[in-house]
């Protein structure tokens, strides 16, 4: 019997370490799996409705809304204008970092880190205003099939403000594919509104055939003198 406690405690004596460093290690699992789940995101599953091209409150711009793991973010995928007054490319100029000012707009990220919240919307996101360079904390919230309310907050929301995104029922042109020379060189129309879909014009286009020069004109022959 002696020799069989000894056995015993010898057995437990070995596996004791072993059950702690299995609760050591139940954290790191259990982060591990979140991480995943994170990664997933909403693979499987239908997108949320607020996924999309949505034109902003100026109808100047659009922003695409997408998944990013298990949140949304978006980042500006179409716009009216893609250059200034000056024929530059829009930039960040306004950005607090100098080293992000040549950032172009199309592209840009303005929205983050949205999470879907139990009574519906997403929230405790951050969204990114160039106009002005300045960051606020968002929420948006589907209001119709076709309609997303954007509100943008310091602190409390209800002291924020809301604007009303419209979604593109039509496909638009993104801007990112449109050619480095069509966006320095844009084509025009009436009252200077810029086309950023307009094609540049190829390299190797023959020029126009110039239209033939009309022989001169001749003056009629005087009739010979009387003799």
């Amino acid at each position: 019997m002696g020799k069989y406690n000894s056995h015993m405690r010898s057995f437990v004596m070995q596996k004791t370490p072993l059950k702690r460093l299995a609760r050591a290690a139940a954290p790191a699992t259990t982060a591990l799996l979140a991480s995943a789940a994170l990664s997933l995101g909403f693979a499987g599953n239908a997108l949320p409705p607020e996924t999309g091209v949505w034109f902003d409150d100026t109808g100047k711009g659009a922003v695409k809304i997408e998944p990013c793991g298990a949140r949304l973010c978006g980042r500006i995928f179409w716009l009216k204008d893609l250059v200034n007054d000056q024929g530059d490319i829009l930039t960040d100029k306004h950005n607090p970092d100098p080293a992000q000012r040549t950032r172009t707009i199309c592209g840009l990220p303005v929205l983050g880190q949205l999470q879907a919240m139990p009574e519906g919307g997403y929230d405790g996101g951050w969204v990114y205003d160039p106009k002005v360079g300045k960051s606020f904390s968002v929420a948006i919230l589907l209001t119709g099939r076709d309609e997303l309310s954007v509100t943008g907050y310091k602190g409390v929301k209800l002291l924020g403000k809301t604007f009303i995104w419209k979604r593109a029922k039509t496909e638009l042109p993104s801007c990112a594919a449109v050619p480095v020379e069509a966006k320095a060189d844009p084509a025009k129309k009436g009252g200077g509104e810029t086309l950023p879909w307009a094609a540049a014009k190829p390299a190797n286009a023959a020029p126009a055939p110039k239209p033939a020069k009309k022989p001169p004109a001749t003056a009629p022959a005087k009739p010979p003198a009387n003799q």
